[in-house]
């Protein structure tokens, strides 16, 4: 990798952190609001349905005949593998979804005997909700006095990269969210919109995601970070804010499959355990995919960093209030990686080239 494009992507992950912190508190670019964005993630186990994860990588048929194999041994017929309409069904996948009508039990166990069979687990649904919450009159007040109307982008300094023709130009970012709409006037490098939701559609009918891919590559207006940087738009979130582990199974692999450079993901719950998913953030990792990640709105207490914030190959972002200090409501680590003040720029490059050798 060259010199310019390790500061591209230099400036696409330091500013995705950015990016995580502006979420938390709905920065703009004239950032006078005095009112603050909370999320919370939740998780509820599917009983009905499970995740087959396999060895390797096989096309549909082959996955087909292992799992009619274990089942029929086993005489159990009473299943169903579910169809995944997504752009990833023209490739080879590691896993499938099944839900059995009767005999779940033993229908687990015999895929777990199956030898292509890595584990069998369950599906697992997250809801996501945004609450939009205004802040008290004191303290209100006190930002306003101290608020200075102009670019976030001009207060980071990232004007002075662009100046060196530092913009993001040669990185494909992805944005894991509830979509974009087509021919958006604030964006002029979006190479692709993918949606895995079923929902057929790929606008976003809530703004979020519309509001990450421009802190992210605006062009118009209020500039991204990294306005020149390739944008692929991942629709993952159903406009009632509700995604399957599934959904981003099939939406990893795609994102691997298309060399994404950095992917940021607004998520984060306490669901360590959700084990394909975890597995696949590391090889995620494993194929040069840096990936950003909200620790969460569960402070002050330690040792509530969300999933997968809390896992030490991603780069995990909590959030500051106005007056620059953490926010009281941010998630505590333990985590190798800290970056209370945004400064610690020597530890985001060490990462960087320690993940590009």
């Amino acid at each position: 990798m060259g010199l310019t494009q390790l500061l591209n992507l230099f400036l696409i992950v330091y500013f995705n952190i950015v990016l995580v912190f502006a979420i938390d508190s709905d920065t703009k670019c004239n950032a006078t609001d005095t009112a603050s964005v909370e999320y919370e993630f939740s998780t509820d186990i599917i009983n009905s349905e499970h995740i087959i994860t396999f060895k390797g990588y096989y096309t549909k048929g082959t996955r087909e005949n292992y799992v009619k194999s274990a089942l029929k041994n086993a005489g159990i017929s009473n299943y169903t593998i579910l169809p995944r309409n997504n752009p990833a069904k023209e490739y080879p996948s590691d896993f499938d979804v099944i839900a059995f009508g009767e005999d779940m039990k033993d229908g687990i166990e015999a895929l777990r005997d199956h030898p292509a069979v890595r584990r069998v687990t369950a599906q697992r649904q997250v809801q996501r909700t945004i609450k939009f919450v205004k802040e008290n009159d004191g303290f209100s007040s006190r930002k306003l006095l101290r608020t200075v109307p102009r670019q976030i982008t001009s207060v980071l300094k990232a004007d002075l990269l662009w100046s060196l023709g530092v913009t993001g130009e040669g990185i494909k970012v992805a944005v894991f969210d509830t979509g974009l709409a087509r021919h958006h006037p604030h964006f002029g490098r979006v190479k692709e919109r993918t949606d895995w939701t079923g929902e057929n559609t790929l606008d976003d009918a809530l703004g979020h995601g519309t509001f990450v891919a421009g802190v992210i590559a605006s062009k118009a207006d209020c500039l991204g970070f990294a306005p020149d940087a390739e944008l692929h738009i991942f629709r993952v979130f159903t406009d009632n804010q509700v995604s399957y582990t599934s959904w981003f199974l099939d939406a990893f692999n795609y994102a691997i499959l298309k060399k994404i450079d950095v992917l940021n993901l607004s998520i984060g719950g306490p669901d360590f355990m959700d084990h394909p998913f975890v597995d696949k953030v590391w090889e995620l990792s494993a194929n040069k995919v840096i990936m950003v990640s909200a620790i969460g709105n569960d402070g002050p207490l330690y040792g509530t960093l969300n999933n997968p914030a809390d896992q030490m190959d991603v780069i995990g972002v909590g959030g500051i209030g106005f007056d620059d200090r953490i926010a009281k409501f941010s998630s505590r680590g333990m985590t190798t990686w800290e970056l209370p003040d945004l400064l610690n720029v020597y530890d985001i490059c060490y990462a960087l080239v320690g993940l590009w050798n």
